[in-house]
């Protein structure tokens, strides 16, 4: 990235008075990662007074999770500006996009290098008081550059249900295999869209004396993710495509696995509310089975799709749906409704309270057959 100021104007959105026609600049927007940074606001001639703390975000690429930080001032305002600093997340390396808050449309580039470049000094920085914990801003679960790990599908623990009482959680990650800066990648581009995925569900019975975990689903897979849109424009849309095992891990007559090839879109509408976070996101699937001996009939119960829905903000109250419907009106209905209890445990990860409905058939892959009638749990989740 060359050196001199960047700057990023006010476009177009709603933006609150005392936020709107900001500017953001640095005379080098370089910094290393887990270390204090300096930018300079520029306010409009004769606007609100800029305050001694501003609220920040800094975007990760291809609509990753936005990872929320505070800038404190250092020194009055002149001349209509003011110097800030702030402490960029240690986990973000490579470029990203910061961004104020309040001024979604005030962004610069920020290229956070694996070592310190320019340092800044305790003189510029100032004293800083403790920094606001990390929040996950974004809804994709995309890793920071150039991390290869990152969140795939929902991570929770939840308790309720009845017939019986149960517990039902779910972890799931992802690994893009080939890094952006590995031979592999350099040479054929293509392969840095690679990517491992791996999501474990389980159903726990808490009712019987020994507590049995009732089923667990194992799902591999192997797929290839485009981003088909600029998440910097706020919206986004992205296509996924591969290869996916589901199993149970058991044998004889309660063996169940399934092998299917699956597309997957996503895409992501920010409405024109004012603060540039509440989204509606679409998510249809569908797929075509390769194997399925172990339960010729599940796609009476499954079908060859789903759509997921949700509607929120990454930052506050967040509704999700996920509606199945099998090929004889075997249908299934997931709805979950949760809301941060504290700033996130690391990028990309917060904790929230999170209630969950599921009607239908499907709730594990052994009982594919059994249909469960408003299982009502609540928890707790890490990624949502």
């Amino acid at each position: 990235m060359a050196r001199g100021v960047l700057l990023a104007g006010a476009l177009t959105l709603p933006l609150p008075a005392a936020a709107a026609g900001w500017l953001l600049a640095s005379p080098d927007p370089r910094v290393a990662p887990g270390e204090a940074f300096s930018v300079i606001v520029v306010g409009l001639p004769g606007g609100a007074p800029l305050p001694e703390r501003l609220p920040a975000q800094v975007e990760l690429p291809d609509g990753g999770p936005r990872i929320a930080l505070e800038l404190v001032a250092v020194g009055p305002a002149e001349s209509g500006q003011r110097r800030y600093a702030g402490q960029w997340p240690r986990e973000v390396i490579g470029v990203a996009t910061l961004t104020l808050t309040e001024a979604p449309s005030a962004r610069m580039l920020v290229d956070a290098g694996a070592a310190s470049r320019t340092p800044t000094t305790t003189a510029q920085a100032g004293t800083l008081d403790p920094m606001a914990p990390v929040a996950r801003q974004g809804a994709s679960s995309e890793a920071a550059q150039p991390s290869a790990l990152g969140f795939n599908e929902p991570m929770y623990f939840l308790v309720g249900g009845h017939d019986p009482r149960s517990a039902r959680f779910q972890f799931s990650f992802r690994y893009r295999i080939f890094d952006d800066q590995g031979v592999v990648a350099e040479t054929f581009p293509v392969a840095r869209g690679l990517y491992f995925g791996f999501t474990q569900t389980s159903l726990w019975d808490l009712s019987s004396d020994s507590k049995p975990f009732r089923d667990t689903s194992f799902r591999p897979s192997l797929f290839y993710r485009w981003m088909l849109s600029n998440p910097e424009g706020g919206g986004w849309v992205s296509l996924s495509g591969g290869y996916e095992h589901e199993s149970n891990g058991r044998d004889g007559a309660n063996s169940r696995s399934i092998d299917t090839l699956f597309l997957r879109a996503e895409a992501r509408y920010y409405f024109d509310l004012g603060d540039g976070r509440t989204y509606l996101g679409i998510a249809p699937k569908v797929w075509t089975y390769l194997d399925k001996k172990d339960n010729p009939d599940i796609a009476s119960y499954r079908g060859y799709g789903e759509l997921g829905m949700r509607l929120g903000r990454d930052d506050g109250l967040m509704l999700t749906t996920l509606l199945r419907r099998g090929t004889e009106d075997k249908n299934s209905t997931q709805f979950d409704l949760s809301y941060p209890l504290r700033q996130s445990v690391f990028s990309g990860v917060g904790a929230f309270l999170h209630l969950q409905y599921f009607n239908g058939y499907g709730e594990t892959l052994l009982d594919y057959k059994a249909p469960r009638s408003s299982q009502l749990r609540l928890g707790f989740s890490l990624v949502r």
